[in-house]
């Protein structure tokens, strides 16, 4: 049987975490993202997840923000399913799960403006 892992966020990362995860192909398991309704992720508590995670959990585990300090044990014997932890950046999530991350490549951009608009050194004043 195929994994399924519920991962929990927030209103600001959802979006961005439903495109990652959709665009990294065939990952070895399926996925559904829940907004558990506070804004940044990473300051969900365990008392958040008791209230807004509905019970029974569909799925094999749940994935929890890297910066969200949940106790995994506790998240565990409470739901009955494993809770783990991702990784801090949502951009390092297909690593994460041994995929290519995609790396931007900046190098074929204009870095003119730092010259134009460098600060100037003031001059003195005879």
């Amino acid at each position: 049987m195929t994994d399924h892992i519920l991962f929990l966020t927030g209103h600001l990362a959802r979006a961005r975490l439903e495109k990652i995860l959709g665009e990294s192909g065939d990952l070895g398991f399926t996925w559904t993202v829940l907004d558990v309704g506070v804004k940044v992720a990473a300051l969900m508590t365990e008392q958040i997840i008791n209230r807004r995670l509905p019970r029974p959990v569909e799925a094999n585990k749940v994935m929890l923000p890297g910066r969200c300090r949940g106790d995994l044990k506790n998240l565990s014997a409470e739901f009955g399913v494993q809770f783990i932890r991702g990784p801090d950046e949502l951009k390092d999530l297909p690593s994460y799960f041994g995929r290519r991350s995609r790396n931007d490549d900046l190098s074929q951009h204009d870095n003119t403006w730092k010259m134009r608009y460098a600060p100037c050194k003031p001059t003195s004043m005879p």
